[in-house]
């Protein structure tokens, strides 16, 4: 058996604007072992390059990694020496779905899980210029329960404003992610008069410097907010158990963890610790968006829209219908390769605008 690699640039419909930038394109590495489909994808801000998850997986033997039929899926992943996040985990998610192609089974139903039971997934709004931009997303974002506003403007004012407009325009449940944006200071400042807004969660507000930062601001903060997730701050156990008592979730994404098994893992520590957990997401084909839906049912918020503003989605998979995941039946994760019959055509969305 060949490792097959197929690096891709995903385009957006949109420009995607979060404090870190601006993205028309986001880059990836699609990995195929026989059946077995997994994706690395590529998050401008944490560093790793396409050319260096390429390296990687073209110094694996697929034969040895995979030592056999039928496949031993932990022997396998214990084979994988240590390399980029991103490469890791397009490997892991691939021999995951080639385990369960092989025993014919869909991955959720052979970890024991029921799909109705994940929660419904948010819906991101990038970073606007202005206030119409806002309303055009609050407009095409209609029948949405959850919305997810990302902050960082650059301004305070700003920042408290759009989270304002949209909560008097819209009935949905809001959550901000400041994506690292704001100080110490300024989170300390800003987030209990965002709270008057009624957020279901504010994720990352300061940067990923380490627990002292977290534990100054939550010396400045009063009880009662909405829950802090930390995301870039989190990626892998130690950052967990760093954290532990100074934040109330992490948000698990599988190009973090370094795959699904990984993320199971930090899923079950964070858990132990009392903490909650998101599954989020970046920029995504429905390879890597499928993927996480298998876990969805574990965790308490779902973010898993990564893939719907993507115009060259390589893949079916994962539908969602007005924040409702709706996983394939078929067995592994259910993806299957799509044919571009027109270049507007979307199968994988249904009730999105």
């Amino acid at each position: 058996m060949d490792i097959i690699i197929e690096p891709i640039t995903l385009e957006l419909k949109t420009p995607f604007r979060i404090a870190h930038g601006i993205s028309t394109t986001r880059q990836s590495v699609l990995v195929h072992l026989g059946e077995g489909v997994g994706e690395g994808a590529l998050i401008p801000h944490f560093g790793h390059s396409q050319s260096e998850v390429e390296a990687y997986l073209a110094q694996l033997d697929a034969n040895a990694l995979i030592g056999g039929e039928p496949l031993s899926l932990e022997a396998a992943l214990d084979r994988l020496p240590p390399g980029p996040a991103p490469a890791r985990t397009a490997v892991d998610m691939a021999l995951h779905d080639l385990w369960a192609r092989q025993l014919g089974y869909p991955l959720y139903r052979l970890w024991g899980l029921n799909p109705a039971q994940a929660p419904l997934s948010s819906l991101t709004f990038s970073l606007p210029e202005d206030e119409d931009e806002i309303r055009q997303q609050i407009q095409a974002a209609a029948g949405f329960p959850i919305l997810k506003l990302k902050l960082g403007s650059g301004s305070l004012e700003t920042d408290e404003a759009l989270v304002r407009l949209v909560r008097r325009e819209t009935g949905a449940r809001l959550a901000v992610d400041a994506n690292s944006a704001w100080s110490v200071g300024e989170a300390a400042h800003i987030i209990p008069r965002l709270a008057a807004c009624d957020l279901l969660y504010i994720e990352q507000p300061i940067p990923p410097t380490g627990a002292a930062a977290w534990r100054q601001l939550r010396r400045q903060l009063p009880p009662g907010l909405p829950p802090l997730i930390a995301d870039e701050s989190i990626h892998q156990a130690s950052d967990i158990l760093a954290l532990n008592g100074l934040v109330d979730g992490i948000n698990l994404k599988l190009t973090k963890a370094g795959g699904l098994r990984e993320a199971r893992r930090l899923l079950t520590l964070a858990r132990a610790l009392g903490m909650q957990v998101m599954l989020g997401c970046a920029v995504e084909s429905s390879v890597s968006i499928t993927a996480a839906a298998h876990l969805a049912p574990l965790v308490d918020f779902a973010d898993l829209d990564g893939n719907l503003d993507v115009v060259n989605d390589p893949y079916i998979g994962v539908r969602m219908e007005q924040g409702r995941l709706h996983l394939p039946d078929g067995p592994g994760l259910g993806i299957r390769r799509r044919h571009y019959r027109d270049n507007n055509q979307d199968e994988n969305v249904v009730g999105q605008t």
